[in-house]
C-alpha cells in the first residue's frame, strides 16, 4: 500500500487511518460509477420506451384506417343492395303489367310494351271509371307510369328498357342505374359489369 505508506509519513497519521481513508475513497469511486451505470440503463429504458409508443401509434393507426375502409365499403354495398331491391320491384312491376294487359302483350304484330327508356309524351289516362282505353292506349300508359316511377325512385339515372324476341311473347325488362357515379348511364340489350352501372334482369313470357 504504497500511497498510505506516503500519506502516513508526511502527516503522521496512523496507518489505520490511512487505510480507512483510502477505503473511502474507492467507495465513493465505486457510488460514482454505479450511479453512472444506472443513468445509462435509465436512458436506454427511456429510448426503448419511446419506440414502444411510437411502434403502438402505427399499428393503431394502421388498425383505425383499415376499419374506416371497413365501414365506408359496407356502406356502399348497404346502398347498393338497396338499389337493387328497388329495381327488382321495378321490374317486377312491369312483368305484372304485362300479364294485366295479356291481349297487348301477346299480339304479335304489337309493339306496344318495348321500350328503349325514352320518356313518352302525354298518353291517355286509363284510370278511373270514366276511362276509355284499348289495349294499346293501356300498354301506352303503363310504359309512361313505369317510366315515371323510375324517374321518382331512388335509383341515380334510373333508366328502364323493355325489347320483346322476335315472333314470341317474351319480353325482357332491364332497370339500370348509375353504380360507379360516374355521371352517365349505359343501356343495352344486357347487363353488361363491366360498364360499371347497376343492373337487373328479368325475363317474363306471357
Amino acid at each position: 500500500m504504497p500511497n498510505a505508506v506516503v500519506f502516513y509519513v508526511v502527516t503522521g497519521l496512523s496507518l489505520a487511518t490511512v487505510c480507512i481513508y483510502e477505503e473511502a475513497i474507492l467507495s465513493n469511486q465505486n457510488k460514482t460509477r454505479v450511479i453512472a451505470r444506472a443513468a445509462a440503463r435509465r436512458n436506454f429504458a427511456q429510448g426503448f420506451t419511446l419506440i414502444e409508443v411510437m411502434i403502438s401509434v402505427f399499428v393503431l393507426s394502421v388498425g383505425i384506417l383499415g376499419m374506416a375502409g371497413m365501414q365506408a365499403v359496407s356502406v356502399r354495398e348497404t346502398v347498393n343492395t338497396t338499389f337493387r331491391i328497388q329495381a327488382d320491384m321495378l321490374a317486377a312491376d312491369m312483368a305484372d303489367r304485362l300479364r294485366a294487359n295479356r291481349a297487348a302483350a301477346t299480339n304479335a304484330t304489337s309493339t306496344s310494351y318495348e321500350s328503349d327508356g325514352s320518356a313518352l309524351g302525354s298518353p291517355s289516362s286509363c284510370i278511373g271509371p270514366t276511362a276509355n282505353c284499348n289495349e294499346a292506349d293501356l300498354a301506352s300508359h303503363d310504359i309512361s307510369n313505369w317510366q315515371t316511377h323510375i324517374g321518382n325512385s331512388n335509383l341515380p339515372m334510373g333508366v328502364g328498357t323493355i325489347t320483346r324476341a322476335a315472333g314470341t311473347s317474351e319480353y325482357t325488362i332491364l332497370v339500370f342505374w348509375d353504380e360507379d357515379r360516374d355521371g352517365a348511364v349505359t343501356t343495352a340489350t344486357s347487363c353488361n359489369a363491366a360498364s360499371g352501372d347497376g343492373c337487373i334482369r328479368l325475363v317474363v313470357e306471357i
